[in-house]
Formats: structure tokens, C-alpha cells, sequence
């Protein structure tokens, strides 16, 4: 056994994972699932030079390899990061026509899906928040479902509040197709944001159809989850009448929002920020950048978006060690900085603190969602399980 190395390169700076123990008798094939354990990377898209030179593929690849020494690996389809960018900025060229423009947004919801198919953004983490907005602007674009949602969010929200006008307002950002619904009752105008399941909107299912329109009950689950322990918004599951393939998440503005990079209190900062890391760990949600969590007007967290990635397992093995021991906060900015700066000890603080607000914990589970479920089999719409099967309208499940 040794020690070595292993260094990510293409982020603006190369992200070093140190003290990797190894076997220098390691098989090839083993030591490409041992990367892909550490890094994320699956190993058919693993570029991985050693001394300089790519590694050999024999049997004992790294046999001579000393103390210290590093693997320097790279996800094959980096060079494909930029032609994506350069796409999308020519979509968003108000010079070129609207074919011009709308050929070029394609071609890139191509480049994006096959860039997500790949594993690429679990490697690259720095480069999400740039993907999750360039998506969601070319998505927009193509415009395939916006006459749905309006549908949808029209009887759903008439229904819900009889008297009631309904207007709409462009969403801003993020990677699903979706749109803003001002619902205005006596005088009070209330917004509601609506937009579709993780993979029913990503670029994947674009050309996916088949992975497109289920309803995922993990992230129903989370959704209510947040809700009912006072974390996240106000939450409502609608879904398209004209086709039982179209569901959507509507959520309710939160009053007072306040984003976490507009805070300036910093110990509020990291109360925030550790109380979203641990809700990361034990619901296995992502996309906890500073735009999508923050404080209410009284000061507590809230998390306004995320996403469930299939991943990742949804009860996490290691919760309390990762809580205390890691940073893998999905790599966002600022809200990973703060994180990588608060040590263990005040970390278990700030949680032991936030446990008792949180006390309806002890109490949930997967009911929480029954009646959603059962609205779903009455209407004979197929969904996604927590374990990831799939459930029919009579029951059966595959």
C-alpha cells in the first residue's frame, strides 16, 4: 500500500484529493472504479496521465508508482464545456434571426445532455451554477411547453382561489422549464413559482420522452418534507389535464426572502449554511447555492429550490461523520466557502440547536405524501418511487 494523489484538472484551479490510499498492485480496471469512487468520474470519460504520459493500460498500471506521487485526470468531455458556452451565447445574439438563434439553442441543450448523461457536472461542480442558468435561458427559448403551464397553472390556481386573476411572469434562472403565477385576490396579488420535476424539465428529457414525464416522489417527498419541519415553501403538485404525462412543483413565495449572499450577519451566515448542509445530507438534495437558500424575516432558514439528483441515495449511510468532517456542498460559491470555514465543533452546535425546532422530524414519513399518491393513481398517472421503481395506476409496480 501507498499514499498518493489524485489531481482534478479544468476548473480555474485543480482540485487536489490528497492521502488516497492504493494498492500499486491495483488492477487497471479496479483502480478506474477506485477513481470513480473518489472523484466522481465514471471511467469511460476518465483521462488519467501518470508521469506526464497516459496511463498504460496493463495489468498493473501504477506497480512503480512512490509515496506522494500524483494521477492527473480530467473528464474527457471538458472540451466540450466551452463549444457549450460559445452556443449558448450565440443563441442569446439578438443580431442573428430567431432561426439562427433557436438552431444554436438546441445544439446546445444537445451538448448539455450529452455533457449531463456523462457524469460531467458531479465532477465539475464550479461549473453548475453557470450550466443550471445557460439551460434554463436555451430551454426558454425553444419554448416547448409554456402554453401547458399556463393551462395547467389557470385551472389549477382558478380552483384554488375562485374569485381570483391569474397572470404570468417570465422565470428567471435555473435549469426546468417553468414561469411565475400572480394570483391576485381582493386587491392582494400573491406569486406562485411552477415548474417542472428535475429530470421532466433537464435537457435530457428533451429528446427523452420516456424519462420525461414521471413525477419523482423523492422530490415530493423533500419538498413537503421542508415544508412541514418550517424550511421550505408552501408546496402544491399540479398537473396538466390535457395529458397524463405533464406534472409540475408549484411553490409559494416566501414574504422577506432574503438570499444568503445579501447577508451580512455572519453569524447568521453560518447557521444558515450548516443547517441546509445537514437537510442536503439527510435528503440527498442539491443545488444549495446562495440564491436558493437564505432567512425568512425572523431570521430562520429557509430553502426556496433544489434538486434530487438519481445519484445519490436517499438515506445517507454517513451523515453524521460527512456533517462534521466534510464540505461537499455541491461546490456553489459562497455558500461552500462559508461551509469549508466553520469547524466541526460549531458545526454540531448550530445543529443540535436547530434539532428541536425541527422536532416534527421524528414523526414524518413516507405518508406525507399519500394523498398525492393516491391522486396520481386516480387519474392513472405512472410515477417514480423512492427506491426508483415505478408505480402504475392499479398498483403494480416495475
Amino acid at each position: 500500500m501507498t499514499v498518493i494523489t489524485i489531481r482534478l484538472v479544468g476548473e480555474q484551479e485543480d482540485r487536489l484529493f490528497e492521502g488516497i490510499d492504493v494498492d500499486n498492485q491495483i488492477l487497471y480496471v479496479d483502480l478506474k472504479k477506485r477513481i470513480e469512487t473518489i472523484t466522481k468520474i465514471i471511467p469511460d470519460f476518465q483521462e488519467v496521465r501518470f508521469r506526464g504520459e497516459k496511463l498504460s493500460v496493463v495489468e498493473y498500471p501504477i506497480r512503480d508508482i512512490k509515496f506522494g506521487e500524483e494521477l492527473v485526470l480530467k473528464h474527457s468531455l471538458l472540451e466540450s464545456w466551452r463549444p457549450y458556452l460559445l452556443l449558448c451565447e450565440s443563441a442569446k445574439d439578438l443580431k442573428k434571426g430567431k432561426h439562427e438563434r433557436t438552431k444554436c439553442a438546441q445544439r446546445a441543450i444537445a451538448n448539455s445532455q450529452q455533457l449531463e448523461d456523462s457524469g460531467f457536472f458531479e465532477a465539475y461542480v464550479n461549473f453548475v451554477t453557470v450550466w443550471i442558468d445557460t439551460i434554463g435561458q436555451m430551454m426558454r427559448l425553444v419554448d416547448r411547453t409554456r402554453n401547458a403551464f399556463e393551462q395547467s397553472a389557470t385551472k389549477f390556481f382558478t380552483k384554488m382561489f375562485p374569485n381570483s386573476t391569474i397572470s404570468f411572469k417570465p422565470k428567471q434562472g435555473g435549469s426546468r422549464e417553468g414561469i411565475v403565477v400572480a394570483v391576485t385576490c381582493n386587491g392582494e396579488e400573491t406569486l406562485y413559482y411552477m415548474k417542472t420535476y428535475h429530470h421532466a424539465g433537464s435537457s435530457t428529457s428533451l429528446r427523452n420522452a420516456s424519462k420525461r414525464h414521471l413525477p419523482d416522489l423523492c422530490e415530493m417527498f423533500a419538498y413537503r418534507f421542508l415544508e412541514l419541519i418550517g424550511v421550505g415553501p408552501v408546496v402544491f403538485f399540479p398537473f396538466y389535464d390535457g395529458s397524463t404525462y405533464i406534472h409540475y412543483i408549484a411553490t409559494k413565495e416566501v414574504k422577506e426572502f432574503k438570499e444568503l449572499d445579501k447577508i451580512e450577519d455572519v453569524v447568521l451566515q453560518n447557521k444558515l449554511v450548516v443547517e441546509a448542509y445537514l437537510l442536503s445530507l439527510i435528503l440527498g438534495i442539491r443545488d444549495l447555492n446562495e440564491g436558493n437558500i437564505g432567512s425568512t424575516k425572523e431570521k430562520a432558514l429557509s430553502i426556496i429550490d433544489f434538486y434530487v439528483p438519481d445519484t445519490d441515495n436517499f438515506l445517507r449511510r454517513k451523515i453524521l461523520d460527512d456533517l462534521k468532517n466534510k464540505s461537499n456542498f455541491g461546490g456553489l460559491g459562497k455558500a461552500n466557502e462559508i461551509l469549508s470555514e466553520i469547524g466541526h465543533e460549531e458545526r454540531m452546535k448550530i445543529v443540535k440547536d436547530a434539532l428541536p425546532r425541527w422536532i416534527r422530524i421524528k414523526s414524518i414519513t413516507s405518508d406525507i405524501i399519500d394523498i398525492e399518491k393516491s391522486e396520481l393513481r386516480e387519474h392513472g398517472i405512472k410515477y417514480c418511487a423512492i427506491d426508483g421503481g415505478i408505480f402504475f395506476e392499479d398498483g403494480t409496480r416495475r
